[in-house]
């Protein structure tokens, strides 16, 4: 490599960081100025659909809780997360606690599957359960300048205290103030 395209080079790079470095911080005060959101969430630690709040503690932790359904039993959780910081798309780790549970339910065909296949025995739910769980999430999280987010998010659930286990994913949409 020459002399002209080395220098070139170093250029690009440095424009590139400077640019990425530019876009973390506009987010980082984005987060700082926007800090609370209220949103709605799809599966997921809240099943099939829940409401969640969302607090930004810094510019790369944040904690969120929320109440659910899932159709024939009701669901709440609580969840940190740590992002590593984009521009505007943000991948983070989390983890969290959730619970699902109801005092009885007639239907015999509950789900989602995880719950009826990993955390559940029998068909007989009228009775009620009570399932509460411990998980790891990976997520993504675009977020607008206006405040708007979106974020998909994988967690891995363990049941306590058996830690029986299954995969599950969700969807959200949150709006911060």
């Amino acid at each position: 490599m020459n002399d002209k395209h080395f220098r070139l080079s170093l250029v690009f790079i440095l424009l590139s960081c400077a640019i990425c470095a530019r876009g973390e911080s506009q987010l980082e005060a984005l987060k700082m100025r926007k800090r609370f959101g209220v949103g709605v969430t799809a599966a997921g630690p809240l099943s099939v659909l829940g409401v969640e709040i969302d607090i930004h503690l810094n510019e790369v932790i944040s904690v969120s809780g929320g109440l659910g359904t899932g159709l024939d039993y009701s669901t709440f959780m609580l969840k940190g997360k740590y992002f590593l910081l984009g521009e505007k798309v943000s991948p983070y780790i989390g983890g969290g606690l959730a619970r699902w549970w109801t005092d009885g339910t007639s239907e015999k065909n509950i789900g989602p599957n995880v719950l009826k296949n990993k955390f559940l025995s029998g068909n007989d739910y009228s009775q009620g359960f009570n399932v509460w769980m411990l998980y790891p999430a990976l997520g993504v999280q675009y977020m607008h300048p206006q405040g708007i987010a979106l974020y998909a998010e994988i967690q891995a659930l363990f049941k306590i205290p058996t830690l029986a286990n299954g995969t599950y994913a969700g969807l959200g949409a949150l709006v911060y103030f």
